[in-house]
């Protein structure tokens, strides 16, 4: 085994921990014949470096964040077997590499603070036989050979444009206030109507949720409750709290439909007690140990701010840190961080207002949505639908409202925003919760 660092580091006590391992793993493992552990802690020529890709049987890179790491690539093109009688060894890639991310799962991935696991992998891939040593090695290569410093730059520059284009057509469409006098004509002639609203930042302020039960104004439980008395509505409440969190704060309308932890649960509409999980609570382990570590590492650079775990999702919280500009920088770059670690892994990081929100990519407030449409009745099918939201979350649900209103499925759709932002919603409500309500009869 042979463990290549730099000449030079920035970390000195590192350097001392690595250097008592290695000194500790040759203490007991090596003979006057036989050196276990090369430490090469020096600068070596790129000659040597690609001689040692070469003759590797295996290559092992544990990073704890990486963008792309080139050196997988440079051993996938040196295990062609021209150079050695060595040919197509495995690669052990972190898994919070950009690389883990377009290997498609021919690497052997891992989590870098699983220690068993990372040693499971150095014997799998010692054991593999040469059948599966060619099958793994030639998708390897293919990426490689495929994703070119010409096919990324041409890539980058696409998606810019593409996003230039997206924002400034958004910039220069002037999305219109909610009328309420439109909006009251089409609540009154419909048959059927479906209303989907999310709670915190729309209905009520943020807060906790016995804050939220105390100080939540009587006015919009009063408001639900006179909308829910009437037989031609149906409504649903969206949130990203537990199913068990919503439960309490509307115990007192017992016939509303909930959707909790944005879109993996849904309690559907007519006063049943039964939650519908859509999450597997297996996969959901797996990816929040892996996810953890990561958020350990900014809770320890961010005074202030921890986490909280849900059924299916990881809050990272800085409302209350010391520093709060700083802090917003670190929550940006952890959700980047998770975004490029754990695609694999189907999970995604939301910035919203004060938090990082890590949930599942294949369940959110859409699908949730699309759900509930799904499953109705066909004598329970609306022809009146009003979407409400607020936060970066809620575009999804706005997307599945707004189709449902292009493609003739709903006759009358209104999606709206709360707040003063960029947003795919038909309308704006610019007062947010401490500004004008709006009363169905």
């Amino acid at each position: 085994m042979i463990q290549v660092a730099t000449s030079t580091t920035e970390n000195s006590e590192l350097a001392v921990t690595v250097s008592e391992i290695v000194t500790r793993i040759d203490a007991v493992h090596s003979t006057l014949a036989h050196q276990p552990l090369v430490f090469l802690r020096q600068d070596i020529a790129f000659s040597q470096y690609l001689a040692l890709l070469s003759v590797a049987d295996v290559l092992m890179i544990t990073s704890l964040r990486e963008g792309m790491n080139l050196t997988c690539h440079e051993f996938v093109f040196c295990q062609d077997g021209k150079a050695s009688d060595k040919k197509h060894g495995p690669v052990i890639l972190s898994e919070f590499t950009g690389s883990a991310a377009v290997f498609d799962g021919n690497e052997l991935a891992v989590n870098p603070w699983d220690y068993q696991k990372c040693a499971e992998a150095i014997k799998v891939a010692l054991d593999m036989d040469e059948i599966e040593k060619e099958r793994r090695y030639s998708k390897l290569r293919d990426v490689v050979m495929h994703h070119t410093g010409e096919h990324w730059c041409a890539n980058l520059t696409n998606n810019l444009a593409k996003v230039h284009d997206e924002h400034y057509r958004r910039d220069t469409m002037s999305i219109p206030r909610l009328s309420i006098a439109q909006l009251s004509e089409k609540y009154k002639r419909a048959n059927k109507r479906l209303l989907i609203l999310d709670y915190e930042g729309t209905l009520a302020s943020y807060g906790s949720v016995t804050n939220i039960i105390l100080t939540s104004p009587q006015r919009v439980i009063d408001a639900l409750g006179d909308i829910l008395a009437n037989e031609k509505n149906i409504v649903y409440v969206m949130s990203g709290r537990t199913p068990e969190e919503l439960e309490l704060i509307f115990s007192r309308l017992p016939n509303i439909g909930l959707i909790a932890e944005n879109g993996c649960f849904v309690r559907e509409f007519g006063g049943t007690d039964e939650w519908i999980s859509f999450a597997d609570d297996e996969k959901s382990k797996m990816w929040k140990e892996s996810v953890k570590g990561i958020l350990q590492y900014y809770v320890e650079r961010v005074e202030g701010s921890w986490v909280e775990e849900r059924h299916c999702s990881l809050i990272f919280h800085y409302e209350k840190a010391d520093e709060y500009e700083a802090a917003n920088r670190q929550a940006g770059d952890c959700a980047n961080h998770i975004n490029d670690a754990c695609q694999n892994q189907r999970v995604r990081a939301i910035p919203t207002k004060n938090t990082v929100c890590i949930e599942p990519i294949d369940w959110d407030k859409g699908t949730a949505a699309t759900h509930i449409f799904n499953n109705m009745r066909k004598e329970l099918a609306p022809d009146f639908l009003m979407v409400a939201g607020n936060d970066r979350d809620d575009e999804v649900i706005f997307r599945w409202a707004n189709d449902m209103s292009t493609n003739g499925t709903i006759s009358d759709v209104t999606t709206v925003s709360v707040g003063n932002r960029n947003t795919v919603a038909m309308a704006t409500l610019t007062q947010g919760t401490t500004g004008k309500h709006i009363y169905f009869r």
